[in-house]
């Protein structure tokens, strides 16, 4: 049955991203500034979607260079998750700085903290990213 109500009104509230959503929308963007070629980036893609499905993000060794890009990226996208979830985007930021410290691979986290930096990415994920430095 059709409802009256407009959906699309400012006022409607956007409808809650699933965890999985989250993941590969971070991944996604983290995978877009780190590789420039269509095919590749598309196969990026397709990695993180079947760790994410297939392995239920439980650690499995990587197969060649391209697996473990997809593993550092959803690694970092899984630590943002969690802490913006928990804590926000202070927290997840602060999470990522100090995890790149500990070699957390330290190239992916500083392309999320650029990211990151950006509204952008936080008003996709359904967070207040108006703290966001």
């Amino acid at each position: 049955m059709y409802s009256s109500q407009n959906q699309f009104t400012p006022s409607a509230k956007k409808p809650a991203l699933s965890r999985e959503a989250r993941l590969i929308w971070i991944g996604s963007k983290l995978a877009q500034s780190v590789c420039t070629d269509e095919g590749r980036l598309e196969d990026l893609n397709h990695r993180m979607w079947m760790r994410i499905l297939q392995n239920g993000l439980a650690p499995v060794p990587a197969r060649d260079a391209t697996d473990q890009l997809a593993v550092d990226i959803l690694a970092v996208a899984m630590l943002v998750e969690q802490v913006s979830a928990d804590g926000g985007v202070e927290a997840a930021m602060a999470a990522v700085r100090l995890a790149s410290r500990q070699g957390f691979a330290p190239a992916i986290a500083e392309r999320f903290l650029r990211l990151g930096s950006t509204l952008v990415l936080w008003a996709a994920l359904g967070s207040d990213g108006a703290s966001a430095s």
